[in-house]
């Protein structure tokens, strides 16, 4: 925000009744007549968008794009409203608010447009009528047009327009434009700043061709910035027809030609090897991953209410959203105020808003946060409040421009619905996640559909990927899926090989591709393989030779132990009868403390290590020596003690002392008093 200057570009859109005096308030404040079509010229309005650059006194370049007022001509008013940052609302003084004024209105609200000046046209009319057969009565001027203000203030009050100013003005003498000016630059002032940082977006307005240069299109750049070396695409409207790469030639700003345009300028592009025929109103130009061509869209919609009918499942509309528009089906997902728990089929009465999934006749580009306006059909017969006020019905926002699809789907589309519609980035870029399940999302999709980009998506993924306890994991090719889905993956993996190895017992191991192919349900490959490394990691699987087979642990014809099982069971092999501690197996292995222990339990359940203490066990076989030793002098000296047994071994008397503990225990010796007689299984 600040003093507008000439860092800073602007779109103002005119919006008004037909025949109010746009353009020409447009040629009176920037000099350029924007009725450039003969039809135009003859019948006296405004058919197609015109453009005029406004160099404002502070150095600001604004960009007037003047809309038709025609009632049948509002699609195209929408094409126009959709990149502009403030709307100069026309209003004769003679005529007051208009029905197309009312639907020009909705429009800029639901499009988002709530900042504007309304400019109080034609006021010498009212001198005119004022001065009729009478000396010219001042006052009686000051009284009309204070009295039109009051009217279009009254008119104003329950829109987004209430608080404009109200600029009395001609576009003939030329009264109040100084003031209309200024109304203008001080509202500019408050204009937040275009997001720049995101991937560009251009809707295509126009497209024709300037001798000599070839093809030029013209739009509103959205968002972003656009250069003339950026590998670019076209994401085109309608049926058989396929996103293609462009060249550009060149980018001209406002006639000029800059190498780049910055989101909220009115952009011009030279292209080359593409003709006029191959492009329509509607296309977009972006970069990446931003846009998709799209014939299913969920969007949070509000609901006019002068329309008599409500939205259900069976409600057809005209889709207006960019520069493009189709004919689209309308199935109410979520009625705000209802409760979490709410199923079957709902409807949107007037006055509602809610969540809408929109089923499109043909597709067109589409993109998180795109703008949408729900308009009716014209029937010439209709009367009442739809007759009254127009046929917008109502729009809104663009949630997920490529949801999914299926039946019986509605309970997961309306919990997605409502976390990309309420959730900051990280809940939205989580809850993508979750609802894509075992099959992961790229970080193109979730570019895509959360309308995250680049440095916003690594901030927003960052906490789910990082920490002790992650939720998210990353896969390989730029994809993420959620922890919880790899856990149930493991065990089955498990599972399969249990069952093989049950199966086929003369068999050393079951095939990894096998296992790969045998997860039921819908799985991605790289989500499948996540899970099966770290069932070998965590050594619940282990490979068996170079054939890419996967086995269990004690199982198979030479049913072996896992690697780091066998490290900490060769430990107490080689250390033979002075056993290694815990603390030294965990040093010599480089294992963590619960791994040896997990280890030593498997051992010591399997037979191969037998535990003297809780700190101290010894190989089966260093184990069985021992105690044959111990056998055979108890058989020739009839008992042992302390001494004996540490001359007999060489061994400490922290070792020796647990040892006959434990020669008591396993019934080899008996204690009486300080010495050890034969015992039971001596």
């Amino acid at each position: 925000m600040g003093k507008p200057g000439s860092g800073r570009s602007y779109v103002i859109g005119t919006a008004g009744h037909i025949d109010h005096g746009k353009t020409s308030l447009v040629n009176a404040l920037t000099g350029v007549d924007t009725d450039r079509l003969s039809e135009e010229k003859r019948r006296g309005i405004t058919i197609e968008l015109g453009f005029a650059p406004w160099k404002l006194a502070s150095g600001a370049i604004v960009s007037i794009v003047d809309v038709p007022g025609h009632e049948g001509f509002v699609r195209t008013m929408v094409a126009g409203a959709g990149g502009i940052d403030l709307v100069l609302l026309v209003v004769s003084a003679e005529d007051g608010v208009m029905p197309q004024t009312r639907e020009h209105i909705h429009v800029c609200s639901l499009l988002g447009v709530k900042r504007g000046v309304v400019a109080l046209t034609k006021i010498d009319r009212l001198e005119d009528d004022a001065g009729e057969g009478e000396e010219h009565d001042e006052a009686a001027v000051a009284e009309a047009i204070e009295l039109a203000s009051v009217d279009v203030q009254e008119a104003l009050d329950d829109t987004v327009f209430a608080d404009a100013p109200i600029v009395p003005c001609s576009a003939v003498t030329g009264a109040g434009l100084d003031a209309l000016r200024s109304a203008v630059r001080r509202l500019l002032k408050t204009l937040p700043g275009r997001p720049t940082a995101d991937l560009p977006i251009l809707p295509i307005d126009r497209a024709f061709v300037i001798k000599g240069h070839g093809t030029v299109v013209t739009g509103t750049l959205l968002t972003g910035t656009m250069r003339a070396s950026d590998p670019l695409t076209l994401v085109p409207v309608g049926a058989r027809r396929e996103p293609r790469p462009l060249r550009v030639r060149s980018v001209q700003v406002r006639g000029d030609e800059t190498g780049r345009s910055r989101a909220g300028t009115r952009t011009a592009l030279n292209l080359a090897s593409i003709a006029t025929h191959e492009l329509r109103r509607g296309d977009v130009i972006t970069l990446g991953d931003r846009v998709a061509r799209s014939d299913v869209l969920h969007a949070a919609v509000e609901h006019l209410p002068h329309d008599p009918h409500a939205w259900s499942s069976r409600t057809s509309v005209e889709l207006c959203a960019g520069t493009a528009h189709c004919t689209a089906r309308l199935d109410p997902l979520i009625r705000d105020g209802d409760g979490d728990e709410t199923t079957g089929a709902i409807e949107i009465a007037p006055g509602q808003s809610g969540v809408v999934r929109l089923r499109l006749d043909v597709p067109i580009p589409a993109w998180a946060g795109m703008r949408v306006i729900l308009r009716g059909f014209h029937d010439a017969s209709a009367s009442g409040p739809q007759r009254v006020h127009g046929y917008t019905l109502g729009g809104g926002v663009v949630l997920d421009p490529m949801p999914s699809s299926g039946r019986g789907q509605r309970p997961r589309w309306r919990a997605l619905a409502t976390q990309l519609r309420h959730g900051s980035a990280e809940d939205r870029a989580l809850a993508l996640l979750e609802d894509a399940g075992a099959l992961g999302i790229s970080r193109a999709e979730l570019t895509l559909r959360a309308g995250l980009v680049d440095a916003a998506l690594d901030e927003a993924l960052a906490p789910l990927l990082a920490g002790p306890r992650p939720t998210a994991v990353t896969l390989p090719n730029n994809r993420y899926v959620t922890e919880a889905v790899l856990p149930p993956l493991t065990r089955r993996a498990i599972e399969l090989v249990d069952q093989f190895h049950e199966a086929q017992p003369v068999q050393p191991g079951m095939s990894r591709a096998a296992v790969e192919r045998s997860i039921p349900g819908r799985v991605a490959p790289e989500v499948v393989a996540i899970a099966i490394d770290r069932a070998v990691t965590d050594e619940s699987l282990y490979p068996v030779g170079d054939q890419g087979l996967l086995a269990r642990p004690g199982k198979g014809p030479d049913a072996g132990y896992a690697p780091s099982v066998q490290r900490v069971l060769d430990q107490y092999a080689g250390a033979g009868i002075e056993p290694p501690t815990v603390k030294q197996v965990e040093a010599a292995t480089g294992l963590p403390s619960r791994r040896v222990i997990e280890a030593l339990s498997l051992l010591q359940k399997a037979g191969a290590l037998v535990r003297v203490t809780h700190e101290l066990s010894m190989a089966r076989e260093s184990h069985e020596q021992l105690v044959d030793r111990v056998r055979a002098h108890l058989g020739a000296r009839g008992e042992l003690d302390v001494q004996a047994l540490k001359a007999m071994t060489g061994l400490s008397r922290k070792f020796v002392v647990p040892l006959l503990e434990h020669f008591d225990r396993i019934g080899v010796t008996r204690r009486e008093g300080d010495r050890r007689v034969p015992g039971p299984r001596a």
